[in-house]
């Protein structure tokens, strides 16, 4: 299928999503970058809550959020199979 066959909202549709997704991914991946920047440093403070944000991830159980992370990908099964159809 020629990219010019398509429909204008359709084609306008999928630029927005491109241009969306691009956004998000370059404003997640500075974001991070920043956090790691952050917690890099050496000084007593920086040291300190890095530590602490460690022990809070070490912390967590994927356990307890098993019927959360469940839904989630039921969800997305769900949202893939219906871009599946409808493409």
């Amino acid at each position: 299928m020629n990219i010019l066959d398509r429909d204008v909202f359709e084609l306008w549709r999928l630029v927005l999503g491109l241009i969306c997704t691009v956004y998000a991914v370059v404003v997640t991946g500075r974001s991070l970058w920043g956090w790691l920047v952050y917690f890099s440093r050496g000084d007593r403070t920086t040291v300190l809550m890095r530590n602490y944000v460690l022990a809070q991830l070490l912390s967590l159980r994927v356990g307890r959020f098993s019927w959360e992370l469940a839904q989630i990908g039921f969800w997305l099964a769900a949202l893939f199979v219906l871009l599946r159809l409808h493409v």
